[in-house]
C-alpha cells in the first residue's frame, strides 16, 4: 500500500470540496471494504482518502414527503439490517442481513457498495430491480441519477471526479406489493453467482406492475422486459414461474447453443433457478 493523505471533513460540501481540489488523486472512504483491498494490492493508489466517518448528514434512514424511504449513502447494512421497516420495504433489511459477514455488514456501507457496482453485489441489482435512484451532490449541486444511467452497461458507474453518492431512494411502500429477492451463492459470506428481484404490485388479485430484474451474470443488472410482456393487467395466477424463469435466462444471456461453454450454461440454469424461486414466494405472499 502507498502512502495517502487522510481527510476528515465534516460535511458533504466539504467532501466534494477535497474531491475537487485533489481530483483525479482523491477517493471517497466509508467502510473501506473494496477500496482498502484495491490499495493493498495496488490496483488502486488514491493519494488522498476523504473520510465519511464524520459527515453524520450522510447516515441514517428518514421518509422523503413523497412517501420515498431515504438512505444515507454512508449507511452501514448492519444498520439497515436492523431497522423494523414496513412493507415491502423490509426485503431491504434483509438483503442487508443476508449479505457477506459479519465484519463486512458492520462496515460496509449501502452507498459503498452501489459506487463499487460489482455486478456480483446485491445492492446493485435491489437498487435496480426496484427502481430505486440515486442522489448525488457535486460542485454544480445535487442531481437525481436513474439505475439505467448510474450503472453502466460494461460495468462502473457514471461517476465523475468530484462526486458524491448522498442517498439512495427507494420508492414507497405503496409502489410494490411484495418484493422478493433471491440468490445463490457457494458459501454463506460469498458474492452471488446469480440474484434476482422480482417487484410486484397487485390489486384486486391482478397485477398492476412487475419488475424481473436479473443480477450478477451480467456487467451491470438486467432488467427483463421480453420475458414478461403481457403480464401486466393478467390475474396473478396467470403467472407461471418456469416459463417466466426460462425466458428470462434467455433474454439475459442469448438462447443456448451446442457451442456454449460450460460456464455459460451454468449461469442460464442459475438464472432460472433463482428467478424460479422469487416468483414461487411472491405469488405466495398473502396480498391486500
Amino acid at each position: 500500500m502507498r502512502a495517502f493523505t487522510y481527510l476528515t471533513p465534516s460535511a458533504p460540501t466539504e467532501v466534494v470540496e477535497m474531491l475537487d481540489a485533489h481530483a483525479p488523486d482523491a477517493r471517497v472512504i466509508a467502510g473501506g471494504q473494496n477500496l482498502l483491498l484495491g490499495m493493498k494490492d495496488r490496483s488502486d493508489s488514491p493519494a488522498f482518502l476523504v473520510s465519511l466517518g464524520g459527515v453524520s448528514e450522510l447516515e441514517g434512514v428518514r421518509a422523503a414527503d413523497s412517501g420515498e424511504l431515504v438512505i444515507g449513502a454512508a449507511t452501514t447494512y448492519a444498520t439497515l439490517a436492523r431497522m423494523e421497516f414496513t412493507g415491502w420495504h423490509a426485503e431491504i433489511a434483509s438483503v442487508c442481513g443476508n449479505l457477506a459477514d459479519r465484519p463486512v455488514r458492520t462496515m460496509g456501507t449501502i452507498g459503498g457498495a452501489a459506487c463499487a457496482a460489482d455486478p456480483r453485489y446485491d445492492i446493485p441489482a435491489l437498487v435496480t430491480g426496484v427502481g430505486a435512484s440515486l442522489e448525488v451532490l457535486s460542485a454544480q449541486g445535487v442531481r437525481t441519477i436513474e439505475p439505467s444511467d448510474f450503472f453502466l452497461e460494461g460495468g462502473g458507474t457514471s461517476l465523475q471526479p468530484g462526486d458524491l453518492l448522498t442517498a439512495v431512494r427507494f420508492p414507497a411502500t405503496e409502489a410494490f406489493t411484495t418484493v422478493v429477492f433471491e440468490k445463490f451463492r457457494q458459501r454463506v459470506f460469498d458474492a452471488a453467482l446469480a440474484s434476482t428481484v422480482l417487484a410486484l404490485r397487485v390489486g384486486d388479485g391482478v397485477i398492476e406492475d412487475l419488475r424481473l430484474t436479473v443480477g450478477a451474470t451480467t456487467p451491470r443488472p438486467t432488467v427483463c422486459v421480453t420475458s414478461t410482456a403481457g403480464l401486466i393487467g393478467q390475474p396473478v395466477d396467470a403467472i407461471e414461474p418456469v416459463l417466466v424463469a426460462d425466458a428470462a435466462a434467455i433474454e439475459v444471456l442469448g438462447p443456448e447453443t451446442s457451442n456454449d461453454p460450460p460456464h455459460l450454461r451454468y449461469q442460464r440454469e442459475l438464472i432460472k433457478s433463482v428467478t424460479r424461486r422469487a416468483l414461487i414466494r411472491a405469488t405466495a405472499i398473502p396480498r391486500s
